[in-house]
């Protein structure tokens, strides 16, 4: 016998029309509510469906979801039907063994109380009393770690919740343990990813630092050689640690960890190179929709670093830095200046010159001189994210 329960219940032969179509009804509560867990209803109208079903299927005209709080030791009124207006999300009854919930709860064991005015096991919560109930039954609210509270049914009249009742709050209660285990699961895997992204913000912000550090020791090494070629080989690696540095600022204070908008990226880092030289103006044109992964904004920052310095080095005049989007981040980059470009036996492909050779790691060899420009006009081809690498080539994104 359940604890509070009074009489036996019928056997199931002996069920009238009216009990076997109150078990039909029940059946199928359970499957509209199971339906409304699976499609994504959102937790709270869940809850508020979990006490109107059970006052639906008991034919009770209270009803409410108890979530406990370990800290009080009480049961907050999560949701209900049928109490006044305040009791929702404010009321809190007993979470101990006096209470017919706090005893669902602390035992795991279903309560049944068909007479409360005389019950002398529990004590009836004033909130039932100001509504006149008179008989409740309680189940537990399970998952698969700790409970999450208790579903109850109150009735005023002096009928009888039976065993059966029991069963089909128990369905209930199952289905909304499930969905609740799958809220809490949500919300961890939340709060793993807000983790996840404060680790990454900070070991950006520490390479960060770390490359701001290599440009100091850049600079003084700058400040200790004394051959003009030595000092121009340095300013143009700390260039190259810059683009890179770049990178990380982005991804330390942009509002997403995983893409870099072009223009965001570019403009600063131009900004930058042409602070060296006043008298040659730099122009970015890139499309401010246009995004890179961490990867491939890296590549792309390198690549423009490595063309400007050289239009700003050998070329005359305004420098314009064009970046035009392709398929699967197979965008090209063009640098062209107003000087008339590199003499006419010049092969990007086949030049020593350091930048040329980094260029032509970082794009698999996707750098051309563009002769049919009236001007110097190099063009970088970026390979497809989705290009398998080139052995011996770094990759790209």
């Amino acid at each position: 016998m359940y604890p509070g329960e009074g009489a036996t219940t019928p056997s199931p032969a002996g069920d009238s029309p009216d009990e076997l179509r109150l078990r039909a009804k029940q059946g199928e509560l359970i499957g509209e509510f199971s339906r409304m867990a699976l499609s994504g209803t959102s937790f709270d109208d869940l809850l508020a469906a979990a006490a109107r079903i059970a006052s639906d299927g008991l034919g009770a005209p209270l009803a409410k979801v108890l979530q406990y709080m370990p800290g009080e030791d009480t049961l907050l009124v999560r949701a209900g039907v049928g109490w006044r207006p305040g009791v929702v999300g404010h009321a809190r009854l007993a979470g101990d063994l006096g209470s017919p919930a706090g005893y669902a709860l602390k035992t795991g064991a279903p309560v049944i109380s068909n007479h409360l005015s005389t019950e002398d096991r529990f004590r009836t919560p004033a909130l039932m009393v100001e509504h006149g109930a008179r008989r409740a039954v309680n189940v537990v609210v399970r998952g698969q770690r700790a409970p999450f509270g208790v579903l109850e049914a109150d009735g005023r009249d002096p009928g009888q919740f039976s065993r059966r009742d029991v069963v089909f709050m128990e369905a209930l209660a199952g289905v909304l343990g499930l969905a609740i285990e799958r809220e809490a699961d949500a919300a961890q895997r939340e709060a793993l990813l807000r983790d996840k992204d404060l680790l990454m913000q900070e070991v950006h912000h520490r390479v960060r630092n770390s490359l701001f550090l290599v440009q100091s020791l850049l600079r003084q090494q700058i400040r200790a050689a004394t051959a003009p070629e030595v000092r121009d080989e340095l300013e143009q690696a700390i260039r190259r640690v810059s683009s890179i540095a770049a990178v990380h600022r982005q991804l330390y204070s942009g509002g997403s960890l995983g893409r870099i908008a072009a223009a965001e990226y570019l403009g600063p880092l131009l900004r930058d190179m042409a602070a060296s030289s006043p008298e040659r103006p730099v122009r970015l044109d890139a499309p401010p929709s246009l995004a890179w992964s961490a990867d491939r904004a890296t590549t792309c920052g390198l690549v423009v670093t490595e063309l400007v310095l050289n239009a700003l080095k050998y070329g005359r005049g305004t420098v314009t830095v064009r970046v035009e989007p392709g398929p699967d981040e197979a965008d090209s980059i063009a640098v062209e200046d107003e000087g008339p470009g590199p003499p006419a036996g010049f092969d990007p492909a086949a030049s020593t010159g350091l930048g040329m050779r980094i260029l032509r790691a970082l794009l698999r060899g996707g750098i051309e001189l563009d002769r049919s420009a009236p001007n110097a006009r190099f063009v970088a081809r970026l390979p497809s994210a989705r290009a398998a690498p080139d052995p011996g080539q770094p990759p790209t994104a």
